[in-house]
């Protein structure tokens, strides 16, 4: 299912701002280590970790409105990210306008399609809003494992966004007063095809992040605990033909509700810690290390398929964390490159190959 690569030496070098949020003009440069990124809240630190993610995924992940980035009373906003990928420099640039208007760059040739650019720069991000995989609606564990699948295949990007155009139409045809049938059963059959391969690929996936999962969660308990993953979806197992009897044979409720009972839409993850949901049965400290553990997953999951070091992105999260996993974590990244953001930093000590600079206002002092 996956292609597997020699590994890559990939990093970012530096990130330019134009008129991006609270920055005029920013040019930040990184090392391949720890760079953090040190200030009071609502100075500018999550700005450079959202302008790497735009760059990586053509898309904010705090607005659905691209032209939110752009800084107030300005007309656009531009991010130039240079990075070096198998001692090969490139660039990514994102345009965003007022209205809404947006242009992504690969090494100046256009970005056509989101498809063709989601993996050039694998991403692992962990804020406190993170804490809402374990903790929230199904979702939230959705939006996760659909990143890590992005990032793992062209194809399963395509097959989920073929999926949901199928889902909205038919979703669309539902809430009419006449409702063609044949028609939504037409959907019923492309929606089959996608699914078969959506669910395959995501059952995958979560073994791999179940297996990884199980080594890191015993590290930082000591043993003590064991993680588990159950992937719960309605399909699994099931062919092409079996998917779309089971499509067709809910229709008659998804007549009378207006909307699509059965799809993968309503797949979830359940995240388990000694036989027992977290998020029910779990302590705040488990809900935190389940958290931890599942992006620590993430991560190894992309090195091990993609052949290259994911960037990660830290926003945050150290007031999430106690002191021994604050440790853990920052002994784990210790050989990557990592963007942190924090309020504080107390609580490094003898940390190598870091970079400190301070943000106040939408400008660094270094």
């Amino acid at each position: 299912m996956y292609y597997k690569f020699s590994v890559i030496d990939m990093f970012l070098k530096n990130i330019n701002l134009t008129s991006f949020r609270n920055y005029s003009f920013q040019q930040i440069n990184f090392i391949n280590g720890i760079n953090m990124f040190v200030g009071d809240n609502a100075q500018g630190k999550t700005n450079i970790i959202e302008s790497i993610y735009m760059s990586a995924f053509g898309k904010s992940y705090r607005t659905q409105k691209d032209n939110e980035v752009v800084k107030f009373g300005d007309e656009f906003c531009i991010i130039n990210l240079n990075y070096n990928k198998n001692n090969i420099d490139n660039e990514i640039q994102v345009y965003v306008d007022n209205l809404n208007r947006k242009q992504i760059k690969l090494n100046d040739l256009k970005v056509k399609k989101i498809m063709d650019f989601v993996g050039e720069i694998p991403i692992v991000i962990f804020s406190p809003d993170s804490l809402d995989i374990v903790k929230g609606a199904p979702g939230k564990r959705r939006r996760f494992l659909d990143m890590v699948c992005s990032q793992l295949s062209k194809s399963y990007l395509l097959n989920l966004q073929e999926y949901n155009k199928c889902l909205k139409l038919k979703n669309s045809i539902l809430k009419k007063d006449y409702i063609d049938e044949e028609y939504i059963k037409v959907l019923h059959m492309k929606m089959a095809k996608y699914i078969e391969k959506i669910v395959l690929f995501r059952k995958d996936v979560i073994l791999k992040l179940e297996q990884k999962g199980r080594v890191i969660e015993k590290s930082i308990t000591g043993g003590k605990e064991e993680l588990c993953l159950n992937y719960l979806t309605d399909f699994i197992n099931l062919s092409e033909m079996e998917i779309l009897e089971l499509l067709n044979s809910h229709l008659y409720i998804d007549k009378m509700r207006k909307s699509s009972i059965k799809g993968i839409q309503r797949d979830d993850i359940e995240v388990l810690v000694n036989e027992k949901e977290v998020s029910k049965f779990g302590s705040q400290g488990q809900n935190r290390t389940s958290l931890l553990v599942l992006k620590l997953a993430n991560f190894e999951v992309l090195i091990d398929e993609l052949g290259e070091n994911p960037i990660l992105l830290l926003d945050d999260i150290m007031s999430e964390l106690d002191r021994n996993r604050i440790n853990f974590l920052l002994e784990y990244i210790g050989g990557y490159q990592s963007i942190i953001t924090t309020t504080d930093s107390d609580f490094l000590d003898n940390i190598n190959n870091i970079k400190i600079s301070k943000v106040f206002n939408g400008t660094l002092e270094i």
